[in-house]
């Protein structure tokens, strides 16, 4: 009899966390990397992102240096229109 391998422990481990965005297109800099908080610690000064814009599902892959958790924001189109003038003069 054969058995397949026990993944189930290996899954288990395995947490993707995603998020909507909560900003608003004429929201200053700061609420809108405020949310984009870490979902863990909070934190937003240290964050590190990453912008996929393009495509059906505009999201932002986040990484907090400090607890080391990842996660993806989603954004409606509004949205990824202003995260990508963000620090643009």
């Amino acid at each position: 009899m054969l058995h397949a391998p026990r993944t189930a422990s290996i899954l288990e481990s395995v947490v993707l966390l995603a998020d909507t965005a909560r900003f608003r297109t004429d929201d200053p800099d700061a609420l809108v990397r405020a949310s984009l908080a870490c979902p863990i610690c909070l934190c937003s000064d240290e964050l590190e992102w990453h912008a996929a814009l393009d495509g059906y599902d505009p999201s932002v892959e986040c990484r907090c240096p400090r607890c080391e958790e990842s996660w993806r924001v989603y954004l409606e189109p509004q949205q990824a229109l202003r995260l990508s003038l963000m620090g643009a003069d």
